[in-house]
């Protein structure tokens, strides 16, 4: 069954009789506090358009059931799963399916089921086995989602849905059908395909908010009774100047624009009425503009929260560190990913001429230790994170040019982790496994060569269909190694094309390293640096810590089946 762009139209309803419902999916293996942000922001935007009855379903609520989203849909006329990650990928299938048999229970399948999010990035594959899903939202949605509800008003989704920009479908010759805004079939498909935002100053980002009480693994935002501060996360900018390989974020657009600061005011001032205490700021580098971040630092402690954010380390100095501390930072996370000079050419962490990366990829472990100095000096708390199975660059002997890519070696992991535990002394250290998401370039190849020796299609694109196990199975793709011992890396799931560096051996005997340098740490009276550790491990007694924080690790057999 592949969609009909012929399917019969209602006809044409007033936009305050439009019903919508936007649809969030719970994500297993939780980092962060918060919950997810495209609802409000993309009911907001279609009640500032007219649209009222906007009806926002997030399975991470604790009083919300799939039951209770196929109730709700029946006499829905437009059904968005919004706000979706990749790794979402089995319930999206799961559940729209559900959704779509009840709609045709009630003799209403041809209401629109559409999904949002980085989910829909190189998502053809799925596309050809999901016909009950309509079309895929590709970008930000807060403008086109008003224009896809005036279709649906007027009566004219599926007559007009190859003209809108940021849909992608399968088309009744069964070929895969992607809306640009300048109509390019051929754009690369990391790129976004709707319209960028510059302005979301009128968005309410805490319409119609409802608190998620999920506890991330990190433990950031404490009272100083050990109480957990109850938390929301906000957006102050979009858009990325750099383009590292390994995010499907920075690849997008390199403008950054800013939210103002009368609505980033009028926003704490709600999030205060509902008693919230602590927020996050989820920007991708927020200290990019120094007048501008040190300016939301004023407002966030005239307005009575303490809160933490992202930047880069060549992106802040120590007099930021404390201004941002004088004014209620508590977090200020840092992506190392690794310190080799290698493996920030091969993932492409500096722009510029390659002689410029080379210069800025040997120079970057000195910045790393200084900044972490200045942390520690500044009271301000520090996460060392870094990325496992990374790819490296091989270079000529004068270090002036590129000549190959190999994988990093446990060797060169245990230098990275040896470094930041003994140079950078930080309070936390998280590991992640390198995953290949969809829309990064890492997955995507386009023309890069620098991680097909680690990827585990090869030269071959990693698409969204890596992720969800049917697809898997149909297209017959390669899978990699299934182990519980990769739980103890940040948000690694069963069905995650990830590096082929990395086995379940090597995973056990990095951490096993990083627990006795931070166990040797410890005796020798130095401040104990926190791990991050899954909940369910720790609740399973497979990593333990004593009330020093030295840890203790089960053998790597009791976590081959969790």
């Amino acid at each position: 069954m592949l969609l009909s762009e012929t399917r019969i139209q209602k006809t044409s309803i007033h936009v305050n009789s439009v019903k919508i419902v936007l649809i969030g999916e719970f994500i297993k293996h939780r980092s962060f506090n918060g919950a997810n942000k495209a609802l409000p922001v993309l009911a907001s935007s279609l009640v500032n358009a007219g649209f009222s009855q906007v009806i926002q379903l997030d399975l991470e609520r604790l009083d919300l059931t799939i039951n209770d989203v196929l109730n709700e849909i029946i006499n829905a006329d437009l059904i968005i799963f919004a706000g979706c990650l990749t790794t979402q990928w089995p319930e999206i299938d799961e559940h729209s399916s559900k959704i779509f048999v009840q709609l045709q229970k009630h003799g209403r399948e041809n209401v629109p089921i559409l999904v949002g999010g980085y989910a829909t990035k190189s998502v053809e594959d799925i596309a050809r086995i999901t016909p009950w899903i309509t079309a895929f939202c590709d970008g930000e949605g807060e403008e086109s989602i008003v224009e896809i509800a005036h279709t649906i008003a007027r009566g004219a989704f599926y007559e007009e849905m190859k003209y809108l920009p940021g849909l992608c479908f399968m088309n009744e010759d069964g070929k895969f059908h992607r809306v640009t805004p300048d109509d390019s079939r051929n754009a690369v498909f990391h790129h976004t395909i709707a319209p960028r935002v510059n302005n979301f100053d009128d968005i309410d980002q805490n319409f119609g908010f409802i608190h998620v009480p999920q506890v991330h693994d990190m433990d950031i935002f404490k009272s100083s009774d050990k109480r957990q501060l109850k938390t929301a996360q906000l957006f102050t900018q979009r858009g990325c100047a750099w383009g590292c390989d390994f995010c499907n974020k920075s690849s997008e657009s390199n403008h950054v624009v800013r939210l103002s600061e009368a609505s980033f005011r009028r926003q704490l001032k709600q999030l205060k009425e509902r008693n919230y205490e602590a927020v996050y700021l989820d920007v991708d580098t927020f200290t990019v503009h120094d007048k501008a971040a040190k300016r939301e630092a004023e407002i966030l402690k005239e307005e009575g929260f303490i809160w933490g954010s992202n930047t880069r380390i060549d992106r802040i100095n120590y007099e930021q560190m404390c201004y941002l501390v004088a004014h209620n930072c508590v977090y200020m996370f840092f992506g190392v990913e690794h310190t080799l000079p290698e493996v920030s050419l091969a993932s492409h962490k500096f722009n510029g001429s390659v002689a410029s990366q080379i210069k800025q990829a040997f120079d970057y472990p000195a910045k790393i230790a200084k900044v972490f100095e200045d942390m520690n000096k500044a009271g301000l708390p520090s996460s060392y994170f870094l990325i496992l199975g990374l790819p490296k660059a091989k270079l000529n002997d004068e270090k002036t040019e590129i000549i190959g890519y190999e994988p990093t070696t446990f060797a060169d992991d245990m230098e990275a982790i040896r470094f930041g535990i003994e140079k950078c002394n930080p309070d936390f250290l998280n590991f992640n496994v390198l995953r290949f998401m969809p829309g990064s370039k890492a997955a995507d190849t386009v023309g890069d060569r620098s991680y097909s020796c680690v990827r585990p299609s090869g030269k071959q694109p990693i698409t969204a269909g890596y992720f969800l196990p049917r697809a898997v199975k149909h297209y017959g793709y390669p899978q990699s190694q299934k182990h519980g011992v990769y739980r103890l890396c940040e948000s690694v799931r069963k069905y995650q094309p990830i590096t082929t560096a990395m086995n379940p051996q090597r995973v056990y005997d990095t951490i096993c390293y990083a627990m006795q340098l931070i166990n040797t740490k410890i005796d020798r009276g130095d401040k104990a640096t926190k791990l991050f550790i899954d909940r369910d491990l720790l609740a399973l007694g497979l990593v333990s810590q004593d009330e020093q924080g030295k840890y203790t690790i089960a053998p790597l057999e009791d976590f081959a089946n969790i």
